[in-house]
């Protein structure tokens, strides 16, 4: 059966050996914000026992339900760098192909259909996006939630258990999720299933809850109002889930009403709304673990679909949204390799250090050190740089292609040139 999923499994490697790359030449451009660092920190931190970290300023646990990532603890502790963690997330987002294809296999898709289902995943902006963005502990929820899924298929209460609680030790709010899905489960599918995970969603949520309510803390939370903003962008942003699988999802009709909380917690968040833009950050993972389930019961109830899947995937990924350097016209940031230098100074210290808004990039780096701090006042003189580097004579130069010049670069990126040698 293993040999089914081969066109999946080069799928999945190519994305990883892709991203990685991208992944790393992002942070020696000093490029990826504050959060890469605060997790790299927390999970330093983690292996004596503590979730203390110097980009919150006060224990990771207390913001957010995050025990699972004491798991990552042993391999921080045996390559203590920030590539460690970038290594990991892209592996996480690219391995949740493969059980995505064995789930449609699950379900009764053709080989074919089901590695088309699971490369779409791999092709769709949010996925790449997840690899390409901070770190979060959310990028492991297509991996686990696609394992859940074959587990509840074959009706293994061991494997959906242990799935489920994997799920819930992401973020507090994958407590709520994990209860709709049993309830639903135990009313459609498998009662004893759906109850023992109904009963294990409430056991955390009471434990977290209870906990957070004695301690006195109070996770992040985004703010929610009945009202819709931006109506438009929220639309955009379902089209884009939609559109790498060829719209099949909508073929499940009346059961995409499962998908209702994944989506009012995008739909109906004020203040710091999910404009299009952020379909490729962590707030997503849920709600595409969702669209690419319902993509492989889409293509089983539409197989004249399968062909065009992998093409909308592409032509979304290339010319409609795609938040990365696979973008036509982009091209990977130029490293300025003494800026990057001045990082590592910081992440060798031996000394207390202090790192100003401005040097999120070298926090990045650097964060794996307890010693390094991050300010957490305002910083007036932050410099916002271009997002993205589309200047092909810049980068080719940079790596000894083409006439050796000089620039002058804004976070990897070249906004003028000063001369040329």
């Amino acid at each position: 059966m293993f040999k089914e999923f081969k066109p999946v499994a080069v799928a999945a490697v190519a994305f990883v050996v892709v991203y990685v790359a991208l992944d790393l030449n992002k942070l020696y451009a000093l490029r990826y914000g504050a959060d890469l660092g605060t997790f790299a920190q927390t999970i330093v931190n983690m292996a004596h026992g503590s979730s203390w970290n110097y980009g919150e300023w006060r224990p990771h646990l207390e913001v957010h339900d995050s025990w699972l990532l004491y798991a990552l603890a042993p391999i921080m502790a045996l390559f203590p760098r920030t590539e460690t963690l970038v290594a990991v997330q892209v592996f996480a987002v690219a391995a949740a192909a493969i059980p995505l294809a064995f789930f449609g296999r699950e379900i009764g898709l053709s080989p074919r259909a089901a590695n088309v289902v699971a490369i779409a995943y791999l092709l769709t902006p949010s996925a790449q996006g997840f690899s390409y963005d901070n770190f979060s502990e959310n990028v492991f929820v297509p991996l686990i939630a696609f394992s859940g899924a074959v587990a509840v298929r074959r009706r293994s209460p061991l494997g959906t258990l242990v799935a489920a609680q994997l799920l819930m030790g992401l973020k507090e709010d994958e407590i709520f999720f994990v209860a709709w899905l049993a309830a639903a489960c135990a009313l459609f599918w498998d009662r004893r299933i759906g109850v023992a995970a109904l009963v294990l969603a409430g056991a955390n949520g009471g434990l977290y809850y209870g906990i957070e309510r004695a301690l006195g803390t109070q996770s992040n939370a985004p703010q929610y109002a009945l009202g819709i903003e931006d109506v438009g962008g929220k639309l955009t942003l379902a089209a884009l889930l939609l559109l790498p699988f060829a719209f099949s999802p909508l073929a499940i009709g009346r059961w995409l009403l499962l998908a209702l909380p994944f989506l009012v917690e995008i739909v109906f968040a004020h203040h710091n709304p999910y404009e299009p833009s952020r379909i490729g950050t962590h707030y997503t993972a849920p709600l595409l673990s969702c669209a690419a389930i319902a993509a492989a019961f889409g293509v089983l109830r539409w197989p004249r679909i399968t062909p065009y899947v992998i093409p909308c995937a592409l032509v979304t990924m290339l010319f409609i949204f795609n938040d990365t350097a696979l973008r036509p016209g982009r091209w990977p940031f130029v490293v300025d390799w003494n800026a990057y230098a001045r990082a590592t100074e910081a992440r060798n210290t031996k000394t207390p250090l202090l790192l100003r808004r401005r040097d999120e990039g070298i926090w990045a780096v650097a964060a794996v050190n307890p010693l390094v701090r991050l300010d957490p006042r305002p910083d007036p003189h932050f410099v916002a740089c271009p997002g993205y580097n589309t200047n092909a004579a810049a980068f080719f130069s940079s790596i000894g292609i083409g006439p050796r010049r000089e620039w002058k670069l804004c976070g990897g990126v070249p906004v003028s040139e000063n001369a040329a040698r």
